[in-house]
């Protein structure tokens, strides 16, 4: 790729400002588009992920099916709060501390 002439004219030097600003908007819509692109594809990652592990727990544990929202996060927080779920995080170094206390329920 060789270098670009520099402009001697009016007319020339305004021809290499319309081509930037035209390079400038192609490249800002690259961005965008990319953007966007890599935002879908997380969203399609995440849902994949979390549809994979609800399947998971819904396979150990049916009566979630029937439960309301509610009575399915605290089935969950007891279940991840409890000594078991806390010694098999620290083990596998994925917590080192204690979760905070929930205000609504004072479960860990």
């Amino acid at each position: 790729m060789g270098r670009r002439k520099t402009p001697e004219t009016r007319e020339e030097m305004q021809a290499e400002i319309d081509y930037t600003e035209n390079k400038i908007r192609q490249l800002h819509n690259q961005e965008t588009a990319l953007t966007a692109a890599y935002s879908k594809e997380e969203r399609r990652v995440r849902t994949r992920r979390l549809c994979t592990e609800a399947g998971i727990l819904e396979h150990y544990v049916p009566e979630l099916k029937t439960m309301d929202e509610r009575n399915t996060s605290d089935f969950i927080r007891l279940i991840a709060c409890s000594e078991v779920a806390k010694k098999f995080l620290r083990m596998r170094g994925l917590r080192n501390d204690e979760v905070p206390t929930d205000p609504d329920t004072g479960i860990n």
